[in-house]
């Protein structure tokens, strides 16, 4: 596959239309199609979603058509605020978190980037995965990754705080069989294969030999590190993507551990006219996906 010098990359960022931050808007109108739920509706185990750490995806906005999937796949679903603590953590069976940030960054997508959870956190976090649980962990382009590496690494993922981007004039990646980058495993033929997945502009991370990477970028694709998102310069630091992952899962102990380097692919939103994550018309695998992953997680 043809690789692109600094320059092409730059002229991805400098001359194309990108869907903007402020432009999206959660799709309301989306509604799933899920032939066979996983659970009876309402007697799943409790699926916890992660809002109380300034994320940019929560259950009750960007995030709500997550939440629609995994309750008409029968999980009870429900926000949880604050500091995440070992005694809520104890009533789950699943804890999703999406695109935190710390205080200091919320409104403020420039390095420094701060950590979004205490060591408190990443310790009862990690122990109870270690323990049995199961977490979905979504991080997405710069500052998300910094915000959630010292997570991360607790778990053996290493993610770096920047853009995976590739080639001129697209606003979208497709990963597949055919170009090499969707990798057949437990989270792509649970129900029959799933040949291709989109993803929305995210990051890319390097995963722990116990992991397996469901997405892997090739060589056309570079990390970029800008010190202010969406800001970039041809003095900027950049790095080869190549053999990085943007999607990955990982049994950790007793528990399992799914870790996403971008969230649009996991919910429904609108910039415009345009859709894009699991109502793109162009994105017909990403549900299967999603309901994979969680029974995965819950097996």
């Amino acid at each position: 596959m043809k690789q692109y010098s600094k320059s092409v990359i730059l002229s991805t960022v400098f001359f194309i239309p990108l869907i903007g931050c402020s432009q999206q808007q959660v799709d309301n109108d989306f509604i799933p199609k899920i032939e066979t739920p996983l659970f009876e509706r309402g007697k799943g185990p409790l699926l916890l979603v992660d809002g109380g750490h300034h994320n940019f995806h929560t259950l009750d906005d960007k995030f709500a058509p997550f939440g629609k999937v995994a309750e008409m796949d029968g999980f009870s679903v429900r926000s949880i605020q604050g500091e995440i603590k070992t005694r809520e953590l104890k009533e789950a069976r699943t804890l999703v978190i999406a695109n935190a940030l710390n205080e200091k960054n919320a409104d403020s997508w420039q390095q420094p980037v701060y950590p979004a959870f205490t060591p408190e956190e990443v310790k009862q976090i990690s122990d109870w995965v270690w323990n049995g649980g199961r977490l979905l962990l979504i991080a997405d382009h710069m500052p998300f990754p910094g915000a959630a590496a010292d997570l991360a690494q607790s778990m053996g993922f290493t993610f770096y705080d920047g853009f995976a981007l590739c080639r001129p004039k697209t606003k979208f990646d497709v990963f597949s069989y055919s170009n090499g980058m969707l990798q057949r495993n437990e989270l792509t033929t649970l129900h029959g294969p799933i040949d291709s997945i989109v993803s929305f502009t995210g990051q890319a991370f390097n995963i722990p030999d116990s992991a397996v990477s469901v997405i892997t970028f090739d060589s056309s694709y570079k990390v970029l590190l800008p010190e202010v998102a969406w800001e970039f310069s041809r003095d900027m630091k950049m790095m080869p993507a190549a053999g990085l992952s943007q999607l990955a899962y990982s049994r950790y102990g007793a528990g399992k551990v799914v870790v996403s380097g971008e969230a649009a692919m996991f919910t429904a939103q609108r910039a415009g006219d345009t859709r894009f994550g699991l109502n793109a018309p162009f994105a017909p695998n990403n549900v299967a996906l999603l309901l994979n992953i969680l029974e995965w997680l819950n097996e």
